[in-house]
């Protein structure tokens, strides 16, 4: 087990190194101001204000973020500063801040992390800042008559971008993490989780009623499916005979696991899963709030499966200590990312459409349903991070035995 604070103590030498590639970025921030690039001499400003927060925390010049460290985050920075990729540089530049976000809070906080879950959450902020950086320049375009976007195609490609920086950066800080002298290594035990029990939230209506809904439901989606095979509609069969899978999940858990979820929970994954396969009816064309309506609901299981992920990672360990502010703000960020994924496999199932022929099975309707998503999405998660995370609390707890992977840096 590592710890992510023990990057930070006083180091005379690397602290001038930390200084000296501290002053270079200060040097960027004027750099890109006097040619005009204010979006990155914010963003390079960003990773100064964070650099220098644990020596001015501390109140000891020498007490500072690893040399190292600082100079692998400065690197997109200056490549950038020489006109290098500049489709990919700002995300890698945002995986830098979130890292060094990750170190500054675990050092100056109540938070704790391990190394493995900051390279996690480097992946899931890249990601989610390119979903609000969609959702903020197509209202821009909108709102302010601005050309930031030039169609559909460019802002997927943005997004995949996006997504391939975070992971290639992911690695990288987990070699460094790995090979670096300064992680001290820790041997913590897992929590009880009976600390941590709470009762699960329910659905209005009892348990007898919840179970009569979610058969009713996948009886509808079992016709839905025979429809689709009997028509030979692949696509819809998809997009049925998938979601009445999932809704099975909950049975398996039980058998395999032991674990009898919450009825509530159970219907409100049927539900999930129904309004998507219908909306394969062209439903999602017919009527607009229908997609919103759909993207809201599910998002909000995903915002449950990452707080149950950010509490499970709690049980497992003592090393990590999360409050509620950091896990509401890690749900958005989860479902944020997670929507990311999904609009890059619709995009890929229309890129493989047209090359093999035939109909896509995931589809896309255009720039605005894609950002539609996005913000609906943020949506279901803001619910869940606000009001219903109790419904997840018996995952959570079942999860804790099986999150070694994100507490472990070895």
């Amino acid at each position: 087990m590592g710890s992510l604070q023990s990057l930070i103590g006083p180091h005379r030498l690397d602290a001038l190194g930390a200084w000296a590639v501290t002053g270079i970025l200060i040097g960027g921030v004027g750099r890109f101001a006097a040619g005009g690039h204010f979006d990155w001499a914010v963003l390079t400003a960003l990773l100064v204000a964070i650099a220098v927060t644990v020596p001015f925390a501390t109140r000891d010049l020498e007490t500072t973020v690893p040399a190292e460290l600082l100079g692998l985050v400065a690197v997109p920075v200056l490549v950038r500063a020489v006109g290098g990729f500049p489709q990919v540089t700002p995300f890698l530049v945002i995986a830098g801040v979130a890292l060094l976000l990750a170190v500054v809070l675990d050092a100056c906080t109540s938070l704790t992390m391990t190394p493995r879950f900051a390279t996690v959450f480097v992946v899931i902020v890249t990601m989610a800042v390119a979903g609000v950086w969609a959702v903020g320049i197509y209202a821009a375009d909108t709102l302010l008559g601005t050309a930031f976007l030039d169609g559909q195609t460019e802002l997927m490609w943005d997004l995949v971008t996006a997504a391939a920086a975070g992971l290639v950066a992911g690695v990288v800080f987990e070699l460094y993490f790995e090979r670096s002298t300064r992680i001290a290594r820790l041997r913590v035990s897992g929590a009880d989780a009976s600390e941590f029990d709470q009762p699960d939230a329910s659905l209005p209506g009892n348990g007898t009623h919840h179970r009569i809904a979610a058969r009713a439901l996948q009886a509808v989606l079992g016709v839905l499916s025979a429809f689709a095979l009997a028509q030979g509609n692949v696509t819809l069969f998809v997009n049925s005979g998938g979601p009445l899978a999932i809704t099975f999940l909950p049975a398996l858990f039980r058998r395999e696991y032991g674990y009898g979820m919450n009825t509530g929970l159970v219907l409100w994954i049927t539900v999930a899963s129904t309004l998507h396969a219908a909306g394969a009816f062209e439903l999602y064309e017919a009527f607009g709030w229908y997609d919103s309506l759909a993207h809201a609901v599910s998002a909000s299981l995903v915002a449950g499966v990452g707080y149950a992920i950010a509490r499970a990672v709690e049980r497992h360990s003592r090393a990590v200590d999360f409050n509620r502010e950091f896990r509401a703000t890690f749900v958005v960020l989860f479902v944020l990312a997670v929507g990311v994924g999904w609009e890059i496999l619709e995009f890929a199932s229309g890129g493989i459409a047209s090359m093999v022929g035939g109909e896509a099975v995931l589809a896309q309707y255009g720039t605005s349903d894609i950002v539609n998503d996005l913000v609906f999405n943020t949506i279901g998660a803001l619910i869940v991070a606000g009001w219903s995370t109790a419904h997840f609390e018996g995952l959570a707890a079942r999860l804790s035995g099986r999150v070694g992977r994100l507490t472990s840096s070895e």
